[in-house]
């Protein structure tokens, strides 16, 4: 069939296309793999590896690098990747969060974990890594499909993506190779055609694709257009898969993915395009040259050491006749004495024997290991303080900041991690819409990774006996990644934040030991974060997914509250005028009525206050009692305002009476007194 001879050469021709073009991108990364790798043993150059060996002098290798790589690949597994999303396009929060809660829960159902670290381990290590996503049926009597992450754990397997991702395009096909051997073959893929022909004729046609031990089975992804949709300029790309081994497509193989680009994300080293080639670096690579200096280095003490002479014993003929014993053993008997002859045979006297004594070259072969090892941490930014070690740092904040500046050196690798995410999230949100489109359960997982379970496109009513909807096919998002710490470190953290709060004022902890212990591992935690709790104001007693206020209740509730400040002001105003009456005795009467309508109008404000707290839980009762309450106090604060001002002015009236009569009183006292006179 000429058409599918056509699809299968373009096959082969883009497979070989990539290999060249990735060419020396992969030399590098498997040189560099070797320097990372912890036992060390691909360090040094093959042929003078021979040679020494040859002469019976040894290549030894000190392994450093992969020190640093840990450094920098603990530092992604320590930051967890937050992907979020937020609504864009006939869109809403609420299905956000669902969307938030999957792609948690497809991480943590899929161990991605793996998938990121690996990646980061080879990017750090080698230079680039990937992971990838596939969609997997949710159990075995469901035809719901789920969405993987799935690590790769041998990089040099993917053609085809890493050329464009350093040129930030997207590619238009990528392979996944497998070299199976060719008995397995057979039995895999019984009804291939290869079966049909001479193995030689196989390994001539297949331009490499068949070997003669081996066949590769290669997963080929690729991208075709088709027209423009109605409307719209872009031609609507499809993304389709098959198995071939270079001669056929395997039977059964051929699928489409449901999203519109590769679901394979590299995660990139530091990048640089020079001459038009792009250039890929690892943490290894500025190190490598240091690090054979040490193994030459450290592997010319170990030849001297094994190779020097002991130091001898310079006597004179006969000058230890009869104590030849003693001193043959003199290297592996410690004697407290040795004997020998102060006189030669002719009488003569003769000095004591001396020791020869060689001192090789150690302490300069060592110095200048130590300086290669002050090279590695030079040219990778990384110092003592992030390795562990003891440095000339003494305080926290200069620790810290020497770390900080090690993190600053190396921020690309995480960087370049973050930007994969992105990606990853892009597929999710794509994909989510595709898969997740039927009336389903499904399971989320919350920040703090506790687990839910959720209706999606379809009607229902949750916990709280509301009607919802989370249609998962409708809306756009926008995806936001963040790098923190993972949950359990936050809680961790937190706990330590309000315990040193609490060592600083531990009359606060009343207002906050319930959200204190809430992030404690402790045992019986929970049961003092509810505890602590029940302690607080009702105000504060809510329940935190208690629906907020409405913007027109919290205008009613802020007029009541103005309303409530306004009567306590005009009641202690007229506490004040009262006290300030001349007659005592009569406005004793007026004053406690006074007093009493006070203490009524103050207890119906706290009441009111707290019935506005905890009286109505629904928000539509909420703002009715409210508007109720307003009005009632309108009313009351008229009446006690006209009592108040009632008893001011029977105040006034027996004061000026009292006025009256004073002064009667004193014109007929006047009068009597003019009168005898």
């Amino acid at each position: 069939m000429p058409e599918k001879e056509d699809f299968l050469a373009t096959a082969r021709k883009r497979f070989a296309a990539a290999a060249e073009d990735e060419k020396h991108l992969r030399e590098e990364f498997v040189s560099d793999l070797k320097f990372a790798s912890p036992d060390g043993k691909d360090q040094w150059d093959p042929q003078v590896k021979m040679q020494r060996e040859q002469a019976g002098r040894p290549a030894m290798s000190f392994p450093r690098c992969h020190t640093f790589v840990q450094q920098v690949s603990n530092e992604a597994r320590q930051n967890k990747p937050q992907i979020k999303f937020s609504p864009r396009l006939d869109a809403d929060k609420d299905t956000a969060d669902i969307y938030e809660g999957l792609a948690r829960f497809i991480q943590y159902e899929s161990d991605a974990q793996i998938a990121y670290e690996t990646a980061v381990e080879y990017s750090a290590g080698g230079s680039f890594g990937y992971y990838r996503f596939l969609t997997d049926y949710c159990d075995d009597d469901s035809d719901d499909l789920d969405l993987k992450v799935v690590p790769v754990l041998d990089p040099l397997a993917i053609y085809g993506i890493l050329v464009p991702a350093c040129f930030n395009r997207t590619p238009r096909f990528a392979f996944v190779i497998e070299d199976i051997p060719k008995e397995e073959f057979k039995a895999q893929y019984p009804d291939s055609e290869l079966s049909s022909l001479s193995w030689s004729e196989a390994e001539r046609e297949s331009e490499g694709w068949v070997g003669s031990e081996t066949v590769r089975v290669a997963e080929y992804w690729y991208i075709e257009d088709g027209k423009p949709e109605k409307g719209k300029r872009k031609p609507k790309t499809t993304v389709k898969f098959c198995k071939t081994n270079g001669l056929e497509v395997l039977k059964d193989s051929e699928t489409e993915w449901p999203g519109s680009t590769i679901p394979i994300i590299p995660v990139l080293g530091k990048q640089m395009i020079m001459e038009g080639k792009p250039k890929l670096f690892s943490v290894v690579r500025p190190q490598k040259s240091a690090q054979q200096l040490i193994n030459y280095s450290k592997s010319r003490i170990a030849e001297t050491l094994s190779t020097s002479p002991i130091s001898p014993f310079m006597v004179a003929e006969g000058q230890i006749e009869g104590f030849e014993k003693e001193w043959a053993s003199l290297n592996t008997v410690q004697r407290p004495f040795l004997p020998y002859k102060m006189v030669d045979s002719g009488g003569r006297p003769l000095p004591a024997p001396t020791r020869q004594t060689f001192e090789p070259p150690i302490q300069a072969l060592s110095s200048f290991v130590l300086q290669e090892i002050d090279d590695m941490k030079a040219t990778s930014g990384i110092f003592d303080a992030s390795l562990g070690n003891q440095a000339n740092e003494t305080s926290g904040k200069a620790i810290f900041a020497r770390q900080q500046q090690s993190n600053l050196s190396t921020m690309h690798f995480m960087d370049n991690l973050e930007r994969s995410f992105r990606k990853g999230g892009d597929v999710i949100a794509e994909l989510v819409p595709k898969i997740y489109d039927t009336a389903r359960e499904i399971q989320i997982l919350g920040e703090d990774e506790a687990p839910k379970i959720i209706k999606i496109n379809q009607d229902h009513t949750d916990e709280k006996g509301k009607t919802r909807k989370f249609d998962m096919t409708k809306g756009k998002y926008n995806v936001v990644v963040t790098m923190g710490r993972a949950f359990a470190t936050k809680r961790m953290e937190s706990f330590d934040m309000y315990q040193s709060l609490v060592q600083a004022a531990p009359n606060l902890l009343p207002t906050f030991g319930d959200v204190m212990f809430k992030n404690s591992d402790t045992a019986g935690a929970d049961i003092v974060a509810e505890r602590f709790k029940k302690m607080l104001p009702p105000q504060l007693q809510g329940d935190d997914d208690e629906e907020p206020v409405p913007p027109k209740a919290q205008a009613q509730i802020q007029q009541l509250s103005q309303h409530l400040q306004a009567i306590n002001a005009a009641a202690q105003q007229y506490e004040k005028q009262i006290q300030d009456l001349e007659f005592e005795k009569k406005a004793q009467v007026v004053k406690s009525q006074s007093d009493w309508a006070i203490a009524k109008l103050k207890s119906e404000t706290a009441l009111a206050e707290a019935e506005v707290a905890t009286k109505a839980q629904n928000v539509n009762e909420r703002l009715t009692f409210v508007e109720d309450l307003v009005k009632q106090f309108h009313a009351q604060a008229h009446e006690q305002a006209m009592q108040a001002q009632g008893a001011i002015h029977a105040q006034n009236a027996a004061a000026q009476q009292a006025d009256a009569q004073s002064q009667i009183s004193a014109q007929n006292a006047q009068q009597q007194q003019e009168t005898q006179a």
